[in-house]
């Protein structure tokens, strides 16, 4: 009988989690290419970061360009004096929920000076997201741990910048589209 009490009080206590938001979040991370690419990227962002607005179009355009062999995966890395980075990652993992990450990615590289909650709202409302559900999600904060996740992976990666770029798990600099498409076409041979 104890027992079927603990049983039912962890059912009950794990049903109010999920109702208050705290539950994990389990939407993917946002990629793109193959799954079973020779070329994996790591790229560490941060929405406020003016070389990130200007590389991560590039290297979207890299892995749609050579989508059988390359896969691109977005970490966020929002650096703390970008006082608007964090909330702008929450939002596009809200708009990841509804399979337009990479579109809200983009409009927040484009407005970087203007990543308020009512203007990150505004963006999904263009999308022609479910804005109710966008809306939930961004208050929920349900989207935090997932954020804090990808910083812990950059710290324990050491990175002090964004954006950093791996190629197979080795920190790469950037040197430009043209070169970097190069040196990606040479590993998945």
């Amino acid at each position: 009988m104890r027992n079927i009490i603990k049983i039912t009080l962890l059912i009950l206590t794990i049903s109010v989690l999920t109702a208050c938001g705290t539950s994990p979040d389990n939407t993917p991370r946002a990629s793109m290419g193959s799954k079973a690419a020779k070329v994996v990227i790591d790229e560490f962002s941060d929405f406020e970061c003016p070389a990130c607005a200007n590389i991560g179009p590039q290297l979207e355009a890299i892995a749609k360009k050579n989508s059988d062999k390359v896969r691109l995966d977005f970490y966020h890395f929002p650096l703390s004096y970008h006082k608007n980075a964090f909330i702008a990652a929450e939002a596009a993992e809200c708009a990841n929920e509804q399979g337009k990450f990479w579109e809200f990615a983009q409009l927040n590289f484009k407005n970087q000076k203007v990543l308020t909650e009512d203007n990150l709202k505004t963006f999904a409302k263009n999308l022609k997201l479910d804005t109710v559900k966008f809306n939930k999600c961004l208050d929920s904060g349900i989207k935090k741990s997932k954020i804090r996740n990808d910083i812990a992976e950059g710290n324990r990666r050491k990175l002090g910048y964004t954006p950093s770029i791996y190629v197979n798990k080795k920190l790469v600099e950037w040197s430009g589209a043209e070169a970097f498409e190069s040196y990606i076409k040479g590993l998945a041979q």
